[in-house]
C-alpha cells in the first residue's frame, strides 16, 4: 500500500501528464508535415482511430464512446466526411440511422498523422535510450490499467442519474 503523500505525488505528476494533451495539440498546430499531406486536428485524429480500431459505428455510439455530446461528434464527424476521411451510410438495422467508417484517404491520412507524431516523440526523446522509452511505456500502460480497475464504466448522457 502506498502513502497518502505519495499518491498525491502521483496525482500531481498525472495532472501533467494530462497537460501533455495540450501541448501536443500545440505542436501539432505549430509544427505541421512538411508535405501538408496530414494536417489532422488530435480530436479528429482520436476519432478516426477508433473507426479504424472498432469499425462503423452510429453517431451515437461515438459520442458514447468519447464521452462527448452528440452535437460535438456531428461536427467533428461532418468535417472529416467533407475532407473525404469518412463515409457515411444507412444503417441496415435501422434505415433512420446511419453507420460512419473510414474511407481509404482516411486511413491514408491517419496513418500519416500517426507517422508524423511518432517523428515528433522520436525527436523530443532523442536524449533516451530506447530501453529507457520503452520502461516508460510499459509504466504508463500500466497506470492506465490500474486506474481503470477502479474507475467505474462511463453513464451515457441518457442514461439517468445515480441514486444517492
Amino acid at each position: 500500500m502506498i502513502s497518502t503523500s505519495t499518491a498525491s505525488d502521483l496525482a500531481e505528476a498525472i495532472r501533467e501528464f494530462v497537460d501533455l494533451g495540450r501541448l501536443a495539440r500545440q505542436l501539432a498546430d505549430a509544427e505541421p508535415p512538411a508535405d501538408g499531406a496530414c494536417v489532422l486536428h488530435p480530436s479528429r485524429a482520436g476519432l478516426l482511430g477508433l473507426l479504424v480500431a472498432d469499425g462503423e459505428q452510429r453517431l451515437g455510439v461515438l459520442a458514447a464512446s468519447l464521452d462527448v455530446d452528440a452535437s460535438v461528434i456531428s461536427r467533428r464527424v461532418a468535417a472529416l466526411e467533407e475532407a473525404g476521411l469518412v463515409a457515411r451510410r444507412p444503417d441496415p438495422q435501422d434505415r433512420r440511422a446511419h453507420l460512419v467508417g473510414v474511407t481509404e484517404r482516411g486511413r491514408a491520412v491517419l496513418a500519416a498523422y500517426r507517422e508524423h507524431r511518432a517523428e515528433q516523440l522520436a525527436t523530443a526523446l532523442a536524449h533516451r535510450t530506447d530501453e529507457e522509452v520503452g520502461r516508460i511505456a510499459g509504466e504508463l500502460r500500466g497506470l492506465v490499467a490500474d486506474l481503470h480497475r477502479i474507475t467505474p464504466a462511463p453513464r451515457r448522457r441518457s442514461d439517468p442519474a445515480p441514486a444517492r
